[in-house]
């Protein structure tokens, strides 16, 4: 029987396997752990993680090293560094990424296991400042401001040389925080209050590109590239930040306009310096193919001989062209967003997508060759009803019908994958303020759909738990007082009781009453309340 593989045999397994894009020194004085509050396989697979790790180890006098929080794993010496299998709390700084506000949780359990003290005020000059950072820390910081000492907001170029600039002082811990404090775009709530009272005009301006940035900046792109991940040895590369598209919901398109994109030239450069390492390429954005160059990439990126992924495809973006490149490198599974089963719902989410277009697209698609058709689809948007709910099946029918019809033609006939996820209202969109669809009609419109593509052939339903929709639209919208349901769920609680346990306080932060203030009565739907957002956890984040 094969012994079972231990925590550090299985880091040095990933270490040996590991391949650099740029040779880092990791030597320097000021060290700092650079953490994901999530699996390696999960850690690595985020670009803005790589990226940051990338940043800080570029920093003269310097020294980045990672760490993750790795599921069952009983290491009983407590979370430790990948590269130096260093305590965690020996280090002066432990920054965390965290892009979904799922990982929380993982956060909060960390931290007593690396025995750093849980509440920022409990730790002392020998602990360690910690640092978060990440898309959910400026969506909302808010929920976490009783454990975390330093929140940086904004892009990692901009923030990382102030960090270090700041390391280098050597200043004692209460010293640091307030040089950090007086920098822009990081929040410190011990010095700034809960609210950021004492900040600048009580307001914390997130550190972003501008648009004419994008001639100039470096793509993003992976640093270190492992087989150890879904995206096995594959290369990222940033092509664009933020969306032209606007859709209401999306947080993206909002909180990072104006879009930033990055030249053909400049993303070609990086590939070509790479290509010996790999053969693998993952464009990422959130929405690549709306990228002006997008043609022009992806023939450079073909003549180089990469395999090219796309994270995302803006439907009316599809081409002929642009599928002959992907389909010829085998390609066979592609993904588009219609969010919703009409044109009356998405005008009224900002999607421009027509069901004439949608239709003539996905038989550019199934003609191309694609055989997996990945569809995004929302349930409980605004204004949404229950024939909305009846279009959606019939939406799924009608491309299902033409991927068939087309693929018959060719000996190849594909698989529709509807994957409808519950609305979830985010922070810093015009939807930010709507409430969550009720749990029970939210069930009663899965299960209906779930019945329905059962009985259709070749499609293959996903659709998301309703408590997971409560959860997450809770640790979106929350603030400072939901502590104690945080903590529950750090010390092993699980979601589906804590959601059945605490309903009536999640309720009121996911479904509270009265969307509109009396005092903007003719309010449209969809628009930003100037009221509501001064009301609001996150009032407190400015774009400028």
């Amino acid at each position: 029987m094969a012994s079972r593989e231990t925590g550090a045999g299985r880091r040095r397994r990933r270490l040996a396997a590991e391949r650099a894009t740029e040779e880092l020194t990791l030597h320097g004085r000021h060290r700092i752990a650079l953490g994901f509050p999530n699996a390696y396989e999960i850690g690595m697979s985020n670009l803005g993680f790589q990226w940051v790790y990338r940043l800080f180890n570029r920093e003269p006098d310097v020294a980045c090293e990672r760490f993750f929080v790795e599921e069952g794993e009983d290491d009983r010496r407590g979370p430790r560094s990948f590269e130096s299998d260093t305590p965690l709390g020996e280090f002066p700084l432990v920054a965390l990424s965290v892009s979904w506000e799922m990982d929380y949780v993982n956060l909060l359990a960390l931290l007593p296991a690396a025995r750093i003290p849980l509440r920022r005020e409990e730790r002392g000059e020998r602990d360690p400042i910690v640092l978060v950072g990440g898309d959910a820390a400026r969506i909302n910081p808010a929920p976490l401001t009783p454990w975390v000492d330093v929140f940086a907001l904004g892009e990692g170029e901009k923030l990382v040389p102030l960090i270090a600039e700041v390391l280098r002082r050597d200043l004692s811990r209460e010293a640091t925080l307030a040089a950090l404090a007086a920098e822009p775009g990081f929040f410190v709530p011990a010095l700034h209050g809960t609210r950021a009272e004492a900040a600048d005009e009580g307001k914390v301006v997130v550190q972003q590109y501008r648009a004419a940035d994008g001639a100039v900046r470096e793509p993003p792109h992976s640093t270190i590239l492992t087989p150890h991940t879904e995206l096995a040895d594959k290369l990222l590369v940033e092509v664009a930040r933020g969306c032209s598209e606007m859709c209401r919901f999306c947080w993206a398109a909002y909180a990072m306009a104006p879009q930033v994109r990055i030249p053909a030239e400049r993303i070609l450069e990086v590939a070509r310096r790479i290509r010996p390492l790999t053969s693998r390429i993952g464009l990422i954005a959130t929405a690549v193919a709306d990228h002006p160059e997008i043609l022009p990439i992806l023939r450079g990126l073909s003549n180089l001989g990469y395999h090219i992924a796309l994270s995302s495809v803006k439907i009316d973006a599809l081409s002929e062209e642009l599928l002959g490149i992907l389909t010829r490198q085998g390609e066979r599974a592609l993904a588009i967003a219609p969010e919703a089963g009409n044109e009356r719902l998405r005008r009224a989410i900002n999607k421009k997508v027509s069901d004439e277009m949608l239709r003539e697209k996905v038989r550019l698609i199934a003609a191309s060759g694609i055989t997996q058709l990945k569809l995004y689809l929302q349930i409980g948007l605004p204004g949404e009803t229950d024939e909305d709910v009846l279009d959606l099946v019939r939406l799924v029918d009608d491309l299902r019908q033409i991927m068939t019809s087309e693929g018959r033609l060719r000996g190849r006939v594909g698989t529709l994958v509807p994957n409808v996820n519950a609305f979830v209202p985010k922070p810093h969109t015009p939807f930010e303020n709507e409430a969550l669809d009720d749990p029970e009609s939210l069930q009663r419109k899965l299960t209906l759909l779930q019945e329905a593509f059962r009985k259709m052939p070749n499609v293959t339903f996903r659709g998301m738990p309703v408590v997971e929709a409560l959860w997450e639209a809770y640790l979106a919208k929350m603030g400072p007082e939901a502590a104690p349901i945080l903590l529950e769920a750090a010390q092993g609680v699980p979601v589906r009781r804590l959601v059945r346990e605490h309903r009536a306080t999640i309720l009121s932060v996911v479904r509270p009453a009265g969307a509109v203030p009396a005092a903007l009565p003719s309010l449209p739907r969809g628009a930003f309340d100037p009221h509501a957002r001064e009301a609001s956890p996150w009032s407190f984040i400015s774009k400028s």
